[in-house]
């Protein structure tokens, strides 16, 4: 399955539903339908308020409760694979939405999200980067960085190098601890696309403090969907194509099979700490960033610029960059 967070283009921000894509270009309004089957199937009068509470429109707020959840997405999915396509739901509103006529938004607003780094080989040495490498490198990464798959990017004023780090990206489906390898897919609920956009200027002044946030936490740094893609749909999420495009041209390609740490241990590693459902981790970044790129003209973002950031199975996003206004205040470096 597909789970997406979305909503009519032009409704309010707050009017965000959960949704399934079916067919590869149709919503299914997974509220509506969940209604539907417990006022005309169970003969359930309260259906249209038990349809609000399982179907919250934050898929981390979804996989929080559990397998009751789990229950009634199945039941829902049933629901509209035979429902008609002109079929409504208990109050009129439409089964089904055009996906061309649909905002949409991150998929999973989590608790935390914990960005990994150095996760591959190739990465390391177009950075020029010795490290010993005997722990997974990770960080947590704001969510008030998180925009949606199609929004876009807005270049601070401060930030002249701007970066893309397109990474297949884990999104728990349990709380958990200390989960051992063998175990790891067991709490994965499913899979998505964020891009763990950098200000590499921002972030060597900060390092030369000692420390690193705002160059990895700007808003709109964390580009996510277009959609979580449940863990059943993966056959094998540790050789995926990962591929990044900057106006059509290819800057990123590679393979997740080449990550330094594999997806069991980087769930392990870092349940050590209590992973809640919904939480994102991401899990590195191949070559091929403009971090790296040696030659004449520079591959950092610009004003204009479209970034496609793509995971094979998984879905492709595109981001356009638009420069921040002057700012008249706040911090002035």
């Amino acid at each position: 399955m597909k789970l997406v967070r979305y909503a009519r283009v032009g409704a309010s921000p707050d009017a965000g539903r959960a949704g399934i894509l079916v067919e590869g270009d149709l919503v299914g309004d997974l509220r509506a339908a969940y209604a539907a089957y417990l006022i005309e199937r169970q003969g359930d009068p309260q259906g249209r308020e038990i349809a609000v509470l399982r179907f919250p429109a934050n898929w981390a707020q979804h996989l929080a409760i559990g397998a009751v959840g789990r229950d009634a997405l199945a039941a829902a999915s049933d629901w509209l694979s035979g429902a008609e396509r002109d079929a409504s739901g208990p109050d009129g509103e439409p089964l089904f939405v055009p996906l061309s006529e649909v905002r949409l938004d991150a998929p999973a607003v989590p608790k935390k999200i914990i960005a990994v780094g150095r996760n591959y080989l190739a990465h390391l040495n177009e950075a020029g980067t010795s490290l010993p490498m005997s722990i997974p490198s990770s960080w947590i990464k704001a969510t008030s960085s998180l925009i949606g798959p199609f929004d876009d990017v807005v270049k601070p004023t401060v930030v002249g190098e701007l970066d893309y780090e397109t990474e297949l990206t884990l999104v728990i489906g349990e709380r958990c601890r200390d989960v051992p390898e063998d175990r790891a897919y067991d709490v994965i609920a499913g899979y998505t696309v964020l891009n763990d956009i950098s200000a590499r200027d921002v972030v060597r002044r900060e390092r030369a403090e000692g420390n690193q946030m705002l160059g990895k936490m700007f808003d709109g740094f964390a580009p996510s969907g277009p959609w979580i893609v449940t863990r059943d749909e993966i056959a094998d999420p540790m050789d995926l194509a990962i591929r990044t495009r900057i106006n059509g041209e290819t800057r990123q390609d590679s393979r997740t099979a080449r990550m330094i740490w594999s997806i069991p241990k980087l769930v392990a590693f870092l349940s050590q700490m209590t992973l809640e459902p919904g939480d994102l981790i991401t899990t590195g970044t191949p070559e091929g960033v403009a971090m790296g790129h040696k030659g004449e003209s520079s591959w950092f973002l610009q004003d204009g610029d479209v970034i496609e950031s793509e995971v094979e199975g998984v879905g492709v996003m595109r981001n356009r960059v638009v420069q921040e206004p002057a700012k008249k205040g706040g911090w002035q470096w």
